[in-house]
């Protein structure tokens, strides 16, 4: 069952922003009604991101909201280029080094800077010595400044040249098997009903597509994140990104502006008190 509190991330990702970045309450527990989800958990859940500093609790035309905070809008610009755009396969072996010396008296502070690496898409190459593509860099740097690390670390731009073969290095950084499953599950869990919206059974209505697109989004999220966008020379034959890459976009091609449309119908109609 999906977290309420990953669907409030969605909404907030994919459409406030077009709308100033703020949603009432009101709205955000009609929209989270829609996808059957109970006040009481958006409401808890919105507190939790308040308590984070992820939503700033604001009022806006007489009415209670939350704003997306400063580093959370950032978060999300920058993390467009990674879930929602067509991610091309490099075609060199070009990789960034985050390297960081973290003082023991710090080491919750360098667990936070492993984990967010971690999650970006990074692997650990030995304790302080992390790699990834070239074009994660902006990833990098996006995590080193938000935990305030930079005086501890240093980031570079470099290529293999000896002593493994790069594939046999690249099959010990990252466990590949398990991001090709995780894009086999969400292939699985989708494409009957890409087949139902693509033979009608389905109807493509504003409210439908908001419901099905949240869910399918929210799904998609953490999957361009695990996969750290290798070239295509070190990947598996066959690689199961291609079939949930494909999968997805079918639903953001087809279903995100009419979902657009529906959250702004949403609250423009609450901000207005009709």
């Amino acid at each position: 069952m999906v977290r309420p509190q990953s669907l409030i991330f969605t909404i907030y990702g994919a459409y406030s922003r077009s709308i100033g970045g703020w949603m009432s309450v009101g709205a955000l527990l009609e929209l989270l009604r829609e996808i059957g989800v109970e006040d009481a958990a958006v409401r808890s859940a919105l507190s939790r991101f308040k308590r984070r500093g992820v939503l700033l609790s604001e009022n806006r035309y007489g009415l209670a909201g939350y704003a997306l905070s400063p580093s959370a809008r950032k978060a999300f610009d920058t993390g467009d280029a990674r879930v929602l755009e067509r991610r091309e396969s490099p075609s060199s072996d070009r990789w960034v080094l985050v390297a960081f010396s973290i003082p023991e008296k710090s080491r919750d502070l360098r667990y936070r800077l492993r984990s967010r690496l971690s999650r970006v898409g990074f692997a650990q190459v030995t304790g302080g010595l992390w790699i990834a593509p070239e074009g994660l860099e902006a990833d990098a740097r996006l995590v080193i400044e938000s935990l305030g690390v930079s005086q501890h670390v240093d980031l570079f731009r470099s290529e293999h040249v000896a002593f493994r073969s790069l594939p046999d290095a690249v099959g010990g950084w990252w466990d590949l098997d398990s991001i090709a499953s995780e894009y086999t599950d969400f292939a699985a869990s989708f494409a009957p009903l890409k087949h139902d919206y693509q033979s009608g059974v389905v109807s493509m209505t504003a409210l439908q597509a908001f419901i099905d697109y949240t869910r399918v989004l929210t799904s998609w999220r953490p999957l361009p994140y695990r996969d750290p966008g290798l070239p295509a020379a070190h990947l598996p034959p066959e690689w199961a990104g291609i079939q949930g890459t494909e999968v997805f976009f079918y639903f953001y091609d087809s279903l995100s502006a009419l979902a657009q449309e529906h959250v702004v119908d949403v609250c423009t109609s609450r901000n207005s008190g009709s």
